[in-house]
């Protein structure tokens, strides 16, 4: 029978979709159109370009200099060019705030001073890259690593 599939988010949590879609296809069952959220759309994304359950397992075990290849999604965030700085929602926060008794330019030179220093620290550069894009870590690892899953999909 063909259904169509909806995969919700939750992190690692969607490891479990390998074990349903496993039983999904020893049944016969195949999937039409297909909706995903977070790890759902992984999921959902794989799926689209021809991966197989088992195939999908094989990613999950994949290993790069010893451990997990999801580790290195971890990554410290690259840290921001003057311009993003510049327009950092931190930043503007802070330029924001009214300070009594400080002249304006004195305190855009601290803001400008502390927020170069802040994004020069791999710890703050963390908050920044949660607050500017949303994630805490860098998203460069795993994009390289969907690409190459997406291009060596069997519908290439």
């Amino acid at each position: 029978m063909k259904y169509d599939l909806v995969f919700e988010g939750g992190g690692a949590k969607g490891m479990v979709f390998v074990g349903a879609l496993q039983e999904f296809e020893a049944r016969g069952d195949t999937h039409s159109r297909l909706l995903g959220t977070s790890a759902g759309a992984i999921t959902a994304s794989l799926l689209s370009v021809g991966y197989s359950s088992q195939e999908m397992l094989s990613a999950l075990q994949e290993q790069k200099e010893g451990q997990s290849v999801f580790m290195t999604f971890m990554g410290t965030p690259l840290p921001l060019t003057p311009q993003e700085l510049k327009t950092d929602d931190l930043v503007t926060l802070l330029e924001s705030i009214k300070i009594p008794l400080l002249p304006s330019g004195l305190k855009d030179k601290l803001i400008e001073r502390w927020a170069d220093r802040l994004a020069r620290q791999p710890r703050a550069l963390h908050l920044f890259s949660f607050l500017q894009q949303g994630g805490w870590y860098s998203a460069e690892a795993f994009l390289a690593w969907i690409r190459t899953k997406m291009i060596s999909g069997v519908y290439q």
